[in-house]
């Protein structure tokens, strides 16, 4: 009985080792521990009672949640988190995968939120909704102190500021629900950790009373199965109570193996059955390593190790060597997924830069553009930029939100001053808006005049200045160009009938103008009498004039020829060149009356000082050249070219002052004459009125 005694309390001892090594492990929550497997036992033994009190003290402490906190969206939410001492699946700090909320609009982060509560394993969210919710806050109480501030400038009093946020209110009540469900969670898991306490520490009571019945062997062994059974069955306990409520379970168990004989036979075959069972685990640990998925070969390690431990003890000799075996493949493992995850964290450090530098280009693009099209290509570069950083994704790193809020500065900056020009932008599009409506309105008052000339040279000054002004906002652009053209359009259609009837008319001047020409072509000249031909080609000229303007599209083709059988009449009298170039001219601006009046003749004018001043500047050079030659010999042939050419020059410069002048005494003539149509006509309508 004694030597039964022994062999039993051994095997109870192998139970406990093994049991406490398992007590031990689950309270490591990063990841599976190795650990001795011959921990220490002491002796302090708490009672269901005290468990029952010590759980009471705690739960006293516990401050409520009130549900005014509930609807605090500024404070996290603080429920108290219960751990059971069968929570250490918990990955590793380098594996946690969190959308890159930062990133999101607020309309997602909330429907994220609101998918999250509704879908998720509420404990398993906390991460993610205090991450939205700092996010969605963040943006939500700057948009609601920029429009506090536009209410205090605009005058306002900020505590009689309202302003309500969609968005806000829509999250309130998916966060009341998340704080909720938290809280009942741990209210209910605390609750069933409890009830879990409590029925062990009654089993192990029943542990210490079995010893001491008076009762068959058979009878008391059986009670200690189910005593196990029920144990094994019984769900897990509050974590901080979990070591000593095994340590005290393991040393009652040891005091009943103590006190029953049990046989070698049946020891024996337990430590066979057992060590069978962990070479088992062994095998199916060395098959892990060679998984690539790491966060799955995780969880089947932490399961290999859950099952160790609820493994029975095998003989002292295999104890040791079997467990150091198995312990070794748990640190390979170890090192191959920190390995892993040194290399992750090395990669996402060369991300960082990456990100870190796409904010520095963001930055280092310019904010001081002046052009609509320089902005846009601009907002172009930086949305690819953003892109570009949106691809690399969040990062598992402390640095990552810091990262973060520098690429928020460097848009906010660039984005004020896009802000900045655009607004400026805007005003001068409204500057632009009223002068082009101020020109509208002109082009408007004179669409039915019946002064064609003067309102048509008018308009096309009011459309060249339509022109030099910039844009106008979008919205008023085509509308207000429409109305332009329209108004134009109509002058100048009726304008161009009110020419066809003209036209019509000024064909009886055509038919006389081809008779003067038959007449012209058939002329002759004595070269020798010059007096005579120049007073016949002047008789020419003047029936000409005095015939007056033919259609508009025989003009070019009828003077033109004209122009040419004088022209070489002239030249056949070998007439003086100046007077020459003066009858020409005269002819010239008689011709450019009939076809545009003042307006064509300043015209030509400006044309004229153009050339002069081209031909002016030609002369200064030309005699500027000839000072080079003032040490020459004046009768040399290149002093004497150099001379004839400035005589040429000087000449064609005297030739163009005489008929600017002849051009600006024509335009005075033309307005006095208009000038005193207008008076005479005026005079006729109130004669008209007063009769």
């Amino acid at each position: 009985m004694e030597n039964t005694q022994n062999n039993m309390s051994e095997n109870n001892k192998d139970m406990e080792q093994e049991n406490l090594s398992s007590a031990e492990a689950t309270n490591e929550t990063t990841k599976p521990q190795i650990q001795d497997e011959n921990p220490k036992i002491e002796e302090e033994i708490p009672t269901a009672e005290s468990v029952q009190s010590t759980d009471l003290t705690e739960k006293s402490e516990e401050k409520p949640l009130t549900s005014e906190k509930h609807d605090d969206l500024e404070t996290e939410d603080d429920t108290r988190e219960i751990e059971s001492d069968e929570d250490h699946e918990e990955e590793h700090p380098d594996e946690l995968e969190m959308p890159d909320y930062a990133s999101l609009s607020l309309e997602d982060l909330v429907n994220s939120a609101e998918k999250l509560v509704k879908e998720q394993p509420i404990q398993k969210i906390k991460d993610h909704i205090e991450s939205i919710r700092k996010y969605l806050l963040k943006h939500l109480n700057e948009e609601r102190s920029e429009k506090l501030a536009e209410f205090v400038a605009n005058g306002g009093v900020e505590m009689d500021f309202e302003y309500i946020q969609p968005l806000r209110e829509k999250f309130r009540p998916i966060f009341q629900e998340y704080r909720a469900k938290r809280k009942k969670y741990y209210d209910e898991l605390s609750a069933k950790l409890d009830s879990n306490l409590l029925t062990k520490t009654n089993l192990i009571e029943k542990l210490k009373e079995i010893v001491s019945k008076e009762e068959s062997i058979g009878d008391t062994f059986k009670e200690f199965n189910q005593i196990q059974e029920e144990w094994r069955h019984t769900g897990p306990v509050p974590r901080n109570k979990s070591n000593d409520l095994w340590r005290t379970y393991h040393f009652h168990v040891e005091n009943f193996y103590e006190f029953i004989n049990i046989n070698k036979e049946l020891r024996d075959l337990d430590y066979k059955k057992n060590k069978e069972a962990k070479q088992n685990l062994i095998e199916q640990a060395k098959e892990i390593l060679s998984l690539d998925n790491l966060k799955d070969a995780f969880a089947k390690l932490q399961k290999l190790h859950k099952d160790w431990r609820r493994t029975g003890p095998v003989e002292p000799d295999s104890r040791e060597p079997l467990w150091e075996e198995f312990s070794d493949i748990t640190k390979k493992f170890h090192e191959k997924r920190e390995e892993f995850y040194a290399k992750l964290r090395e990669k996402n450090k060369i991300l960082l830069v990456d990100k870190r530098n796409l904010v520095a280009k963001i930055n280092a693009i310019p904010r001081n553009f002046t052009r609509h099209h320089e902005w846009q290509n601009a907002i172009k570069e930086i949305g690819e930029i953003q892109e570009q950083f949106k691809k690399v994704g969040r990062l598992n790193l402390p640095e990552n939100d810091e990262v973060w809020e520098e690429l928020k500065a460097a848009l906010r900056d660039f984005n004020h001053a896009k802000n900045e020009f655009y607004k400026d932008l805007k005003k001068d599009h409204q500057e632009n808006l009223e002068k082009k409506r101020a020109l509208l309105e002109k082009a408007e008052s004179l669409m039915e005049s019946d002064d064609w000339r003067n309102t048509a040279n008018e308009l096309k000054r009011i459309q060249a200045d339509w022109k030099k002004i910039g844009h106008v906002p979008k919205s008023e652009s085509d509308k207000i160009w429409k109305s332009f053209r329209k108004a134009c359009n109509h002058f100048f259609d009726r304008m161009t009938e009110n020419n066809k009837k003209a036209d019509k008319a000024f064909e009886v001047n055509q038919k006389q103008k081809e008779e003067i020409l038959s007449e012209l072509e058939s002329f002759t000249i004595d070269p020798k009498n010059k007096k005579e031909a120049l007073s016949g080609i002047k008789t020419f000229i003047n029936r000409w004039k005095e015939v007056g303007p033919v259609p508009r599209n025989q003009r070019n083709k009828v003077d033109g020829k004209f122009n040419k059988i004088i022209d070489g009449l002239f030249k056949s009298i070998d007439m003086d060149r100046e007077e020459s170039q003066r009858i020409r001219f005269e002819n010239k601006m008689e011709n450019l009356a009939d076809e545009g009046g003042v307006d064509k003749l300043n015209s030509e004018r400006d044309f004229l000082k153009r050339k002069l001043q081209e031909a002016q500047s030609e002369l200064r050079q030309l005699e500027t050249n000839m000072s080079f030659f003032s040490s020459s010999d004046p009768n040399s042939s290149i002093v004497k070219e150099a001379q004839k050419s400035i005589d040429n020059q000087a000449r064609t410069v005297d030739a163009m002052k005489k008929q600017l002048s002849m051009l600006t005494a024509k335009v005075k003539d033309i307005i006095k004459a208009e000038a005193a149509e207008e008076e005479a006509a005026k005079e006729e309508k109130e004669n008209q009125n007063e009769a």
